[in-house]
């Protein structure tokens, strides 16, 4: 093992360890997580300080419409409270939540409300998701 010392040492100089901070440095970071869950992790954090929503139960329903709404391109009311897997009441107040916030549109055909996002709240909503650097 004598003879392998001396050779360890001498990649370990000062120029290597700085080459290999620098390549470390330069190396993009690893792109976010697309799992589900780290995906609504992410709207959730975005609801908080942008859209205002204080309520930790209110921006998980949010966030969870949202990902049913980026899922399809229009859902009825019913459709989204399915999708985002909320009883009738919450998903109503939910769907007039993000209408009001400015993130979704509405429209009625008929005895029904279908519902969109708005093109604002999809470009936010594509940073938020790819994990873009600013998104938070």
């Amino acid at each position: 093992m004598a003879p392998d010392a001396p050779a360890a040492a001498a990649t370990d100089t000062l120029a290597t360890r700085f080459a290999q901070r620098l390549i470390e440095r330069d190396a993009p970071p690893p792109p976010p997580s697309q799992e589900p869950a780290a995906v609504l992790a992410r709207i959730q954090a975005w609801l908080i300080p942008r859209q205002g929503v204080r309520d930790a139960r209110t921006h998980l329903r949010m966030a969870r419409m949202l990902v049913a709404l980026m899922e399809q391109p229009e859902l009825s009311t019913e459709q989204l409270q399915l999708a985002a897997g909320l009883q009738w009441r919450a998903g109503c107040r939910m769907s007039l939540e993000l209408l009001t916030r400015g993130l979704t549109q509405r429209e009625r055909r008929g005895r029904y409300f279908y519902h969109r996002l708005t093109r604002a709240a999809e470009d936010a909503l594509l940073v938020v998701v790819a994990g873009a650097q600013g998104a938070g």
